[in-house]
Order: C-alpha cells, then sequence, then structure tokens
C-alpha cells in the first residue's frame, strides 16, 4: 500500500511562502564598508556618509544593528575620523584655529577628548545629630528644607557637628 501524500502542515513547519522574505528588499550594499571608512577618515561624521549614500541616518544605524561586518566597519571609521582632525591640530597656527579643533574632537571622540574634571564629595552626617523631623522628611523623601535637614548638612561642613540634646525644660516656679 502506498503512502497518502501529506496535504496539511504540521504546527512547526512554514508554508513556502512565508519562508521567502517579504517587504521591501533592502539598499545595504557589501561595498558600503570599505566607502564608510574612506569618507569618516576625512573627517567626515556617520551622517555626512547616509547623506552621500542617499540614506536616511535610521537606516545606517539599521545596518549597523543588522550586519556585523557593517557594524565592524564603521567602527574602524570610527577611528579613523579622528586622524585629520588630530593632524590639523599639530600644524594650527591661531588659537581660535585650534580651539575649533578640539571642539571638533570632542565630538568626534568624547571619551578620548572630554575635559576630566574631578571633584570628591564627603558626607559625614551622624544620625544621631538630627532631630525626629528631619529624619521623618529623609525617610518620605520630601524635600529637606521643610524640616531643615540640608542646612543642618550645610552647616556641618562648615564647624563641628554637635550632638543632639532633648530641649530643656522652661524653668520656672514649680507647678503643684
Amino acid at each position: 500500500m502506498a503512502p497518502f501524500k501529506q496535504t496539511r502542515l504540521m504546527a512547526n513547519q512554514k508554508p513556502e511562502w512565508l519562508a521567502k522574505k517579504v517587504g521591501r528588499p533592502t539598499d545595504y550594499r557589501p561595498e558600503y564598508c570599505e566607502r564608510v571608512i574612506a569618507v569618516m577618515s576625512q573627517g567626515k561624521s556617520l551622517t555626512a556618509f547616509a547623506g552621500l549614500i542617499g540614506q536616511s541616518k535610521k537606516v545606517v544605524y539599521e545596518w549597523i544593528e543588522r550586519y556585523p561586518e557593517f557594524a565592524d566597519a564603521v567602527e574602524r571609521a570610527r577611528a579613523a575620523r579622528i586622524v585629520p582632525w588630530e593632524d590639523k591640530l599639530l600644524v594650527a597656527q591661531k588659537g581660535a584655529e585650534a580651539a575649533c579643533t578640539i571642539f571638533a574632537l570632542k565630538n568626534c571622540d568624547a571619551e578620548e577628548w572630554r575635559e576630566v574634571r574631578y571633584a570628591s564629595f564627603t558626607t559625614d552626617v551622624n544620625i544621631n545629630t538630627l532631630s525626629d523631623e528631619q529624619l521623618e522628611a529623609i525617610a518620605a523623601g520630601r524635600r529637606a528644607p521643610e524640616a531643615g535637614a540640608i542646612d543642618v548638612q550645610y552647616h556641618r561642613l562648615m564647624e563641628r557637628p554637635r550632638r543632639y540634646e532633648e530641649p530643656k525644660k522652661p524653668r520656672g516656679k514649680p507647678t503643684a
């Protein structure tokens, strides 16, 4: 007896027409990998590259997500983009030219060309010196000026901390 021909698809199978990619074909071309490096090594941005090939910046960023070889080329292009700007800085004759070049470098590679400023903050607040109102304000997440906690912390940075003391009872004639 001959086996029957299967006419229905199993649940884990996809129809042939669904397996094909649907939608508009991509405008990506493998030669864009070399072209992005060539364009950006002149000091131009990734947005300028997108404009030169007639694509939007959004499409180029989608290509970076979708094509690993293009993502690698863009990373190499970003490194090559710095070279002409650093060369220009080394031969700058005027202060304004150097300032403009440094500004461009800060935008091209912010991580390497950022202005580094170090700040160190220390806080020394003894919880025993805060009043109940201040502690409740901190716990409730309210702005501290309502309870005076910021003022207390500010003054503590300028002067020696004082220990919390219970309010003194008024002196007077004892009542019987």
